[in-house]
């Protein structure tokens, strides 16, 4: 099922007031789905636009491997899965569609785990009892079947690295059969040594290149950290609550725990929302956030949060 994101701004006191209604299950799947579309999440998603369909039409391109890489936690995945759910599932001659893809990759993944995700992942309510390389082979059929347009594996470094030698081996084979079969593109979202892991396998990183782009977290220059505060701001109008938060007064706070990565800021913001929830205030108050960081704060991390205005 493609995931929605909630995305509508409450600016005003009686769209505050409605959201705040809502039923609680709803108001909290919509802290859980918050979404705002500031300028390096645009970017994001207009790079891997250009790499799904480089000639800006309805055609996608294929045969590419190409990369979307940064720090883990600096808002990779939460692109990424934005631009799937633009790209829903469907019907099609009766068959149901998948064109795009989302796959995430974990440390004990073996290639034959992924060959079978990639089979439910389309559709398939089984998987055929056949040796590794053969099922490989058939994921890419299956998708193809389904009209994949665009496979997205997050996390992809755990594929490439620190895993016994012919794992490795049967991964990037597996990503060269993808390449060769010529039916859809490959995006590699991870971190960024991907890039010279890529270009260190000839064999891939010869097929037009290694088309990538790098998401940085947001800095602390005086203009970086304004477009920071910003995004405190943009984020608390789209929380369901009767009043704002007023989150951009705390942000040298938000920054710091969070290194300007957007994934920390949302985790911290998220659980202090939900927090703000259940105890049924109108906002998201100061002592949510200094409880929520200091349970979520790393070992050795004694900067004085949310204790100073």
């Amino acid at each position: 099922m493609t995931k929605t994101f909630h995305t509508e701004a409450f600016t005003t006191s009686e769209a505050r007031a409605a959201a705040a209604a809502l039923p609680k299950a709803e108001r909290q799947e919509m802290i859980k789905t918050l979404l705002y579309r500031y300028p390096v999440f645009k970017n994001g998603v207009s790079f891997i636009e250009s790499f799904h369909r480089p000639a800006g039409g309805t055609d996608h391109d294929t045969g590419a491997i190409g990369g979307l890489l940064g720090e883990s936690r600096a808002g990779k995945t939460i692109i990424c899965r934005y631009f799937a759910s633009l790209h829903p599932n469907g019907i099609t001659a009766g068959a149901e569609t998948y064109p795009i893809v989302y796959l995430e990759a974990t440390e004990q993944m073996a290639p034959s785990h992924m060959a079978e995700r990639l089979y439910f992942l389309t559709g398939a309510r089984s998987v055929p009892h056949i040796k590794t390389n053969a099922l490989m082979d058939n994921a890419i059929l299956r998708m193809a079947a389904a009209k994949t347009q665009l496979l997205i594996i997050d996390d992809a470094q755990f594929l490439l690295t620190d895993r016994p030698t012919p794992q490795i081996k049967a991964f990037r084979g597996f990503l060269k059969s993808m390449a060769d079969a010529n039916r859809f593109n490959v995006l590699l979202v991870g971190e960024e040594r991907l890039h010279g892991i890529i270009h260190e396998m000839a064999a891939i990183a010869n097929r037009g290149g290694f088309y990538c782009e790098t998401v940085k977290p947001m800095g602390d220059s005086e203009n970086e950290f304004e477009m920071f505060r910003l995004l405190l701001d943009k984020i608390d109008e789209r929380l369901p609550f009767a009043a704002p938060s007023k989150l951009e007064v705390w942000a040298k706070d938000f920054h710091h725990y969070s290194s300007g990565k957007i994934g920390r800021l949302m985790n911290l913001i998220g659980r202090a929302g939900l927090m703000a929830l259940s105890q049924d205030t109108g906002r998201i108050m100061v002592e949510h956030l200094r409880e929520v960081v200091n349970r979520m704060r790393a070992p050795g991390d004694r900067y004085p949060y949310f204790e100073k205005g």
